[in-house]
Parts: C-alpha cells; sequence; structure tokens
C-alpha cells in the first residue's frame, strides 16, 4: 500500500499563514460591503468587487471562511469539490434572484442586494431567452442540484416522495369513492328501484330460493337472459337464474362490510407509536480508521485490495473491496477470524463476492446500530403501495432500504433462531402487517402455539379462525383440517375451471369468495416431537400444493436440526430465515451457508428466497407489546369478534363440522340424484337442483364425510361407496349426531 508523502513542518507553516490571510481578507471584504470603517480601501472593494460580482459574492466569501476554519481545525472538508461546484451554482441562482427582484421591495435597490455586472449580465440572458418561467425554473434546478451536491438530499428522494404521494392520494380517492356509494349512491339506486319496480326499498333486491321451491318472479333490472344464463350452465361457473339478480346488487358493493367505518380501515399508523427510524450516525474518522486497518490486515496476508466505498447499515458497516487481480475470493473469506481479531470486533461476516457487483464485502457492527420500529416499514412505499396480496414487512437491508414481500410469492417461509434472537418479534411483525392490508373476510390466520407464550395475545384477534392452538396433538388434527380445506377449494377450482384462488374470487359472488389462510406454528419443534411422521407429511403436503389454493405456512423453530427441519420440509419451502444460530451446522441446515452463527442478534438476519439466493443481510423491525395489543383492540372494535370455526379432526368434531351443511334441505335430494345417476358431480347437482357451484360443491363435501363418495381423484369420477337403503341408514344417524 501506499504511504501518502508527509509535508514538511516548513511547508505547512507557509499554508496556513495563507489560509489565515484569505480569512482576513475575507473578512475585510465582507465588512466593507456592510460598514463604511474599512476607510478607503473598502470603498474599492464595494464599488469594483461587489460592483461586478454582486452581493451574491458574500456566499463565497462565506464559502472561505469556511474552509479556512476547518483547514486550521486541521478536520479536511468532506467532498470539497463537490461542495465548492455547490457553492457556485448557489452563487449564480443568487445573483439571478438578485436581478429579477430590483425594485421589488424597498431594500432591492440597496448595495447589499445588487445584482452586479455579472447579475445583470445573467439574468438579462435568462429573461431575454426564457421569460420570467424559465428564470424560475433554472433557479429550482440550481437550488436542488447545489442540494444535492452539498448531499442534503438524495435525487431518489424525490421519487419515493412522488410514490408515496400517489399512494396516499389513491387511499383518498378510494375512501372518498367508499363514503360516496354508501351516502348518496345506494340510496338513491334502491329509491329508483322502488319506483321502477313497485317494491319496497328493502324487497328491490329478491333473495336466492334456498329450499329447491319456485324463485321469485325475476325483476325487469335482471342483466342476464335466461339463454345466456343455460349456456354457461353448461360450460363454467355461472349464477343459476334465480340468483341472477343478487349479482346486479352485490356486484355495486363497497369493499368494507356493513357498519364499517371507511376510515378506520386500514387501521391509522398512530396505534404504533409516531418514533421513525432511529440513525445514530457513525464518525467519518471511525469508518476511515477500520477501513485502513481492513486493508492493511489483508496485506499482512499477502492479499492486496483497494477499499471501494463503505455502506453504514442499520447493524453493521459494510466495507467493499475490489481485489487485485490473481486474488481468489476464497482467501478473503479464509480470514474472517483474522479480520475480527485485527478490528477488535466480536462477530465479522465476509461476502464474497457481493451479489451483481465485483466487490468483496466486509461487514462489521456498527458501534450504533438502529433502531427499526414497525410503523416505518408499515408507512414505507413499498407497503403503501400495495403491490402484494399478503405482504410481509420484514425490515431494513444493508443500504438501509425498507424490504417488503409478497407471502403469496414465497409462497411459504420458515424462520429459525436461538431465544432473543427476534424471531417471535419478526412472526408478530408478519401477523400485523398481514392484518393491516387484509381484512378479516379476505385473510384468516389458523395459529398454532405448541409453547403456550407467544400467540395467546392474539386471541381476540378478528383475523383468526380458531383461538391460538396450544396442544400438539390438536395442532396435528389443525393441520389435517387445513388439508382438507385445500382438497376441497381444489374441488371448487375444478368446477369453476380456474387455477387459483385470485381467479376464482374474480368469477364468483362476493358472498362466495375465498379468504386466504396463513398458518403460523411456533415452535416447529415441539410439533415434530409429539407426531414426527403426521407432522411432516401434512406439512410437506401443504408446502407442494396449497399455494394455488391461498393457504400458506408460516412456520418458526428454535432448534433448526435435521429432525426438526427435514430435508422435505427444506425442498418444499425456499424462502427461509435465520437469526443467530449456535453452530455452523445450524446455519447451513436454514441457508446452506454458514454466516448465521456470527450474527449479532436483537432482529439481525439473514434471508434466503428464490428472489435472493445468496443470503440477504436484513435488521428486522421491532414492535412493543403494548402496540400489539392496541392494535388488536383496534380491529376488534372495527370488525367486532372473531368468528370462529372448529376444526378438530376427531369423529365428534366431524360430525361437528359438516352440522351446518347437515341443515341444508336438499341433502337427501342431492343423495338420491346421485343414486339415481350413478353421477357424483357437483355440476350434475347444480343443474339438477338449479343452485349455486358453491352449494353444490358443499353437498358433494358433506357426502364425503358422510362416507357416502369417495374423494377427488385427478380427473375421474367420484366413487359411490354405497345403495339407498346405506344411505339412508348414514343420513338418519348424521340427522340424530347432528341434533
Amino acid at each position: 500500500m501506499r504511504g501518502r508523502p508527509v509535508d514538511s513542518a516548513g511547508t505547512r507553516v507557509w499554508m496556513d499563514g495563507f489560509v489565515v490571510f484569505l480569512l482576513f481578507l475575507s473578512i475585510y471584504f465582507l465588512a466593507s460591503l456592510y460598514t463604511d470603517l474599512t476607510g478607503a480601501w473598502g470603498q474599492v472593494v464595494r464599488k469594483n468587487f461587489f460592483g461586478i460580482t454582486g452581493g451574491g459574492a458574500v456566499l463565497l466569501l462565506l464559502f472561505i471562511l469556511y474552509c479556512g476554519i476547518f483547514h486550521l481545525l486541521r478536520k479536511p472538508v468532506q467532498d470539497l469539490t463537490r461542495q465548492a461546484v455547490g457553492t457556485i451554482v448557489l452563487y449564480f441562482c443568487l445573483e439571478v434572484v438578485l436581478f429579477i427582484g430590483q425594485g421589488a421591495w424597498p431594500l432591492a435597490s440597496s448595495e447589499w442586494f445588487n445584482p452586479g455586472l455579472l447579475g445583470r449580465a445573467i439574468g438579462g440572458f435568462l429573461l431575454k431567452q426564457t421569460g420570467v418561467l424559465g428564470i424560475v425554473l433554472a433557479g429550482l434546478f440550481g437550488v436542488f442540484l447545489s442540494a444535492t451536491l452539498y448531499g442534503l438530499i438524495e435525487p431518489l428522494d424525490f421519487v419515493r416522495w412522488a410514490s408515496a404521494f400517489r399512494g396516499t392520494l389513491q387511499a383518498g380517492i378510494r375512501r372518498f369513492s367508499e363514503f360516496w356509494t354508501a351516502v348518496f349512491l345506494r340510496p338513491a339506486r334502491n329509491l329508483l328501484l322502488k319506483i321502477h319496480t313497485g317494491l319496497p326499498a328493502n324487497e328491490s333486491t329478491p333473495s336466492p330460493s334456498t329450499d329447491g321451491a319456485q324463485p321469485a318472479e325475476t325483476p325487469e333490472i335482471v342483466p342476464f337472459s335466461p339463454s345466456y344464463v343455460e349456456e354457461e350452465l353448461e360450460d363454467s361457473l355461472v349464477l343459476s337464474v334465480e340468483e341472477a339478480p343478487e349479482q346486479a346488487e352485490i356486484q355495486e358493493e363497497i369493499l368494507l362490510p356493513d357498519g364499517v367505518d371507511p376510515s378506520a380501515f386500514p387501521p391509522p399508523l398512530e396505534l404504533f407509536g409516531n418514533e421513525g427510524i432511529t440513525v445514530n450516525p457513525v464518525s467519518d474518522e471511525l469508518i476511515r480508521n477500520q477501513g485502513e486497518r481492513i486493508i492493511s490486515t489483508l496485506e499482512e496476508f499477502g492479499v492486496e485490495a483497494e477499499l471501494a466505498e463503505t455502506i453504514t447499515g442499520p447493524t453493521v458497516i459494510q466495507f467493499r473491496l475490489q481485489l487485485a487481480p490473481g486474488i481468489k475470493v476464497s482467501k478473503v473469506a479464509g480470514l474472517s477470524n483474522d479480520l475480527a481479531v485485527a478490528l477488535a470486533v466480536p462477530a465479522l461476516r465476509v461476502e464474497a463476492p457481493i451479489p451483481g457487483t465485483t466487490f468483496v464485502g466486509i461487514e462489521t457492527p456498527n458501534p450504533r446500530r438502529w433502531i427499526v420500529p414497525l410503523r416505518a416499514l408499515l408507512e414505507s412505499t413499498p407497503f403503501q403501495r400495495g403491490d402484494f396480496d399478503l405482504p410481509l414487512p420484514l425490515g431494513l437491508t444493508v443500504d438501509g432500504v425498507p424490504l417488503v414481500m409478497g407471502l403469496e410469492d414465497l409462497p411459504h417461509l420458515l424462520v429459525a433462531g436461538t431465544t432473543g434472537s427476534g424471531k417471535s418479534v419478526l412472526v408478530s411483525s408478519c401477523i400485523i402487517g398481514l392484518c393491516c392490508a387484509r381484512r378479516p373476510d379476505e385473510l384468516r390466520l389458523l395459529l398454532i402455539d405448541p409453547k403456550r407464550v407467544e400467540m395467546t395475545l392474539y386471541e381476540k384477534l378478528p383475523h383468526t379462525l380458531t383461538p391460538p392452538v396450544v396442544d400438539s396433538k390438536k395442532a396435528v388434527h389443525a393441520l389435517g383440517w387445513a388439508i382438507r380445506e385445500m382438497e376441497r377449494r381444489y374441488e371448487l377450482f375444478a368446477g369453476a375451471r380456474v387455477r387459483h384462488l385470485k381467479a376464482y374470487n374474480r368469477k364468483v359472488l362476493p358472498k362466495d369468495r375465498l379468504p386466504h389462510i396463513v398458518i403460523v406454528v411456533d415452535e416447529l419443534a415441539d410439533l415434530m416431537m409429539t407426531s414426527p411422521k403426521e407432522a411432516e407429511d401434512y406439512i410437506c403436503r401443504l408446502a407442494q400444493m396449497a399455494r394455488a389454493t391461498g393457504i400458506h405456512l408460516i412456520l418458526a423453530t428454535q432448534r433448526p436440526s435435521v429432525n426438526v427441519v427435514t430435508g422435505l420440509i427444506k425442498a418444499n419451502i425456499p424462502a427461509r430465515v435465520a437469526f443467530t444460530l449456535p453452530s455452523q451446522a445450524d446455519s447451513r441446515t436454514i441457508i446452506d451457508l454458514s454466516g448465521a452463527e456470527k450474527l449479532l442478534g436483537k432482529g439481525d438476519m439473514l434471508l434466503l428466497t428464490s428472489r435472493y439466493p445468496k443470503p440477504l443481510r436484513v435488521q428486522g423491525p421491532w414492535i412493543d407489546e403494548t402496540r400489539i395489543t392496541a392494535f388488536i383492540q383496534h380491529v376488534l372494535r372495527v370488525f367486532g369478534e372473531p368468528q370462529h370455526i372448529d376444526i378438530d379432526s376427531d369423529e365428534n368434531g366431524a360430525w361437528g363440522e359438516i352440522a351446518a351443511n347437515l341443515e341444508d334441505p336438499l341433502l337427501e335430494e342431492a343423495v338420491s340424484i346421485i343414486l339415481q345417476t350413478g353421477i357424483a358431480s357437483a355440476s350434475r347437482l347444480q343443474r339438477q337442483l338449479k343452485i349455486g357451484f358453491t352449494r353444490a360443491a358443499r353437498l358433494i363435501d358433506t357426502m364425503e364425510q358422510l362416507g357416502m363418495v369417495g374423494p377427488q381423484e385427478a380427473s375421474r369420477p367420484r366413487e359411490i361407496l354405497v345403495d339407498e337403503d346405506k344411505a339412508e341408514e348414514i343420513l338418519r344417524q348424521a340427522f340424530s349426531g347432528g341434533s
């Protein structure tokens, strides 16, 4: 490494003397503009120097004072050239402003605000060529350029501000539209229907028949002709004739359920406090010293490198090195312990190379870590933009950029970390992020907490399917219920001739839409110890097949051993997060690489996804338990008590699960139809009974649960397992058990 030539003492004295002379000269020039105490020379300076350069020259003199003082204090000015150019640009902008303002205010004619010959020349030229508007735009551009050169703003900040403003504007327009529809359009529409059809306003939309009787007379406003309905019944999932009028009403429903204040959801960010990201700046001298020490240590081991740039992140400072030709990257990676000793840091990570660059990254702990509250991620542009159906606020990257990813794209997540590493806080942040973005009718949560610690807080959350499952055996039953729900959804998709949840929900009535289901397991190890075979089979099957049905997994564990995170589970869950882990073996189990054992705890994590095939370092968010409680209380007031269901998979639980379907008056007639035709098909029942496909599929599911028909097997029809006598006996037992 080449050393910098050392200045001699004599040269330094002469330089200091010259700087002192410039300082006093600048002070004299400034004084000559504002006072008459500078004598004849001051008059000459005022007349000639300021007569040419104008009053804006004060900026240049102040900049000379600023640089001179820093030189005498032995503190070098950072980016001196950029700041000098920025000062000159700002000077020209001020000169043009002084030229335009001549005569506009009383003091404009004084020497202090004199634009000088230079200002008059530039201002006159611009005024003639571009007009007043051109001068204003040029001045704004000059101020922006000057602020950028000084490092006060970043050009990308304007893009972020514009995106945030667009998101806020869209949300405001949406809420106003909801208010307008609820207060004006819907009452006006009902009044017109009353006048047009002669029906009362509350009867303007007849309900479909539910008992197989003749449907009510169709009003004149039916949007579908009978021939169109008959054609669609044969080809795809459609409404029957008696259900068609209902679509005319529901298609114009507002986004939120009746009785819900549009301003109450999404929940206000004030629930999560007013704190922003706490950025604790690190001194440039410390960063420079560490960089020089890294270079010198590498040279001691025969590795020649140059420091390309440094990035200060929330948890670490990343030094990006450019290796000399012929130096192996693996050689730097093998020196991580030696570098940690040289820098006297507890842990050091080498990223070799940094993806997408030719640099090698040396990550050392930030002595002044940032605090990343969850609110900062919830109000960030990636979250507010609404690009994801199921957004997960994961944290800040090394360069301080908010990281938000969609669970539907992952499509499952595995989280591992020791106690106190931030694992449970990340899981809570994901739950809150999901519930902030989706209503209970759009998202349901199945929380499994064998530890009986983390999830009990969410018992009253309206998004939950059941109270948190704390018994390990019942947790396995809950996963079994998820398998059955997945299969039921695939049958619905087959009848609707769609491939995934989003397409299905676009095709059916709003009341028949299916919500996303997110299953959160904290702690996976307890589940694997109780029923390892069943748990692994259920998890693997869900991970393989459930994505299209809108069912997703978030699994968390403290013990990422190979008997807990098996090869099958890893293969089917590519998105994995590693917090601080005790050993390299555990790190390789989760992210297939070592490195998690060198993390710093308190939210410091490595993220591995299909988008980031090499682990990405992220600082996870923090949220206090009191903020979580406040959030739950808010959504509880908005949506009311959670509507829990029974998901037990034992015999009594099975009867309880289908009890509601046994009350369908068409069940016996549906059983009779499949026995007579020999075909157990939802579309057949839909045509025969003239009902919607969702109801027909529900009847087929009930028959399968009662043991009358077999499961769906690919494209083959269901097998009918009973005759008329057996079916009558099963129905008699079912009705008695349901009562």
